[in-house]
């Protein structure tokens, strides 16, 4: 079973749903996004220890291929405190080390709780079974039958299931493995006939094609190519004839305004396939000058 958190008796965490909630009451379940949910991971494992922006930058974010930044991790314990909050829990759950991290200190209780929801779960259908009267079957049980002794037996003896029934559930079996090669078939030919490069194409600067490492809107890619152009005239990069230019900006590929601008070009000479072959990258960050 899954880990589950119980914190302060109260709030129960389960990191496999990306949730919050009270204990005992599913109507009260807060989601919460993956990052959030990385986050109190590693404050509930490091527990009692400081945990530092740059390890959450890393594991959080680095080490999922995404963008990370202060307004980034800010934003999530920002939430995670509110969704505590609006759960019942007053005192300070996340207590910020200025300049340094995070911590959730160890006079909070957290305990798994997995054990414990299963065996109120197991009492609860325990007490629904006692309350319920005994049939006893007078047949005999064939010596090959399995018999789980956490569950009585309340229910007649079931008929086997009839040939007619059979086949119709072979028939529908067979129905469902052919639509799904089907669609598995559509969507290699798909993947097949279509251009990714082309998608990604944003423009033309001086003789060398601007490409995107993400798809970008019609109405943003004027502001995408002034970017790109402007990444160009601060580090002096030329377009040279067959090469072409691959650019990307945290300003377009993080979901919210960050208030850094991290970006990367690389400059890369096509052969006669025109195939980028050899490249020369570029990567600006200035990520520290806005620390909070």
């Amino acid at each position: 079973m899954p880990m589950v958190y119980l914190i302060e008796n109260q709030i129960v965490f389960n990191p496999e749903e990306n949730s919050l909630s009270l204990l005992n009451d599913d109507e009260s379940k807060i989601a919460v996004s993956n990052p959030a949910r990385r986050i109190l991971l590693l404050l509930i494992e490091q527990q009692g220890v400081v945990v530092q922006r740059e390890t959450f930058f890393k594991k959080v974010w680095d080490d999922y291929g995404l963008n990370a930044s202060n307004n980034n991790l800010n934003h999530c314990i920002s939430k995670l405190r509110k969704v505590v909050s609006t759960l019942g829990y007053q005192n300070q759950f996340i207590v910020t080390v200025p300049k340094v991290g995070f911590i959730i200190t160890k006079e909070i209780i957290i305990e798994t709780c997995a054990n414990k929801i299963e065996t109120e779960v197991l009492v609860e259908n325990s007490d629904e079974v006692d309350n319920e009267p005994d049939i006893v079957l007078n047949e005999a049980r064939p010596d090959d039958e399995i018999i789980n002794h956490s569950v009585v037996l309340r229910q007649n003896a079931s008929e086997p299931d009839s040939p007619k029934g059979k086949h119709h559930h072979y028939f529908m079996m067979s129905i469902l493995v052919t639509t799904a090669l089907t669609v598995w078939a559509f969507f290699i030919f798909y993947n097949e006939m279509r251009d990714p490069k082309a998608e990604l194409e944003i423009a033309k600067i001086g003789s060398c094609s601007l490409y995107a490492t993400a798809p970008v809107s019609q109405s943003r890619k004027s502001d995408f190519i002034q970017l790109a152009e402007n990444f160009l005239h601060k580090n002096n990069i030329s377009c040279k004839p067959g090469h072409i230019l691959i650019f990307q900006s945290e300003i377009f590929s993080s979901p919210i305004n960050t208030g850094s601008v991290r970006e990367f070009l690389a400059q890369c000479s096509t052969d006669e396939n025109h195939k980028a072959s050899i490249c020369i990258s570029y990567y600006t960050n200035d990520r520290t000058t806005h620390d909070q």
